[in-house]
């Protein structure tokens, strides 16, 4: 059971490297900028790991300056996608700007790598710079691998006879789609938390927070295909008029 729980725990540190993976896989960066940037993040694992006993982690989270900062988070990467699909059409790709929203590191993603901290050193007997430096292993290899596989993501659908190749224009629609994850997340996750806390001694196994949770998901998911159906089709239609 521990080992479960600690592959549950790595795997989802992994899907929140795919942030960063994503912005430096659809844009222009280098990969010794790539390596600046897992250096960045590993470091930042560490520092997380040393003072994950320090700090109360459930009330920020549950916290009007948590939902704050995913707010902002959100408006900037909504604004960001936006103005980046938008330039593209008209000509100009701003796409090595606008990806720095995407793959810095943000107080969202810092969090989470603390949350991980805390929940693995509830299942394994190591000491905080031993758990800071797993989770950033992790969160390290997540980047290289999404950003080496978006880099190639032309060459990959292409073998499965899929024409697809990514743009700034795909770049923009995925930071609309995080954007609102990010939108959804500021109202969902203090309202789990507080549900959670306030929800009575007898156990339940499904109920209404797990509900809004996956009524978001699912709404994102959808929201996140029709956007990238519409991206497509105005490529196509641009591609037609030239």
């Amino acid at each position: 059971m521990a080992t479960l729980i600690v592959i549950g725990i790595l795997s989802s540190v992994f899907i929140f490297g795919l942030k960063t993976g994503i912005g430096c896989g659809f844009s222009k960066t280098g990969w010794k900028a790539v390596g600046v940037l897992c250096l960045l993040y590993f470091v930042i694992a560490l520092v997380a790991g040393y003072f994950m006993d320090a700090i109360d982690v459930t009330s920020f989270m549950s916290s009007p300056l948590a939902a704050a900062i995913h707010i902002t988070l959100a408006l900037f990467l909504l604004a960001g996608g936006i103005v980046t699909m938008k330039k593209w059409h008209a000509g100009c790709d701003v796409s090595n700007k606008t990806f720095l929203i995407l793959v810095f590191p943000c107080p969202v993603c810092m969090a989470a790598l603390l949350v991980s901290c805390v929940a693995l050193s509830t299942v394994v007997d190591l000491s905080g710079i031993a758990i800071g430096a797993l989770v950033g292993i992790v969160f390290v290899i997540s980047i290289l691998v999404t950003t080496f596989v978006m880099k190639n993501l032309s060459k990959i659908t292409a073998k499965l006879h899929i024409n697809f190749s990514g743009t700034p224009d795909t770049l923009g629609a995925v930071m609309v789609f995080i954007g609102l994850f990010y939108l959804v997340a500021a109202i969902m996750i203090p309202a789990y938390i507080n549900a959670s806390t306030a929800r009575s001694s007898i156990p339940s196994s499904f109920g209404t927070p797990e509900l809004i949770v996956l009524a978001g998901v699912a709404a994102l998911i959808v929201f996140g295909a029709a956007l990238t159906a519409a991206a497509d089709r105005s490529r196509e239609k641009a591609s037609k008029t030239e």
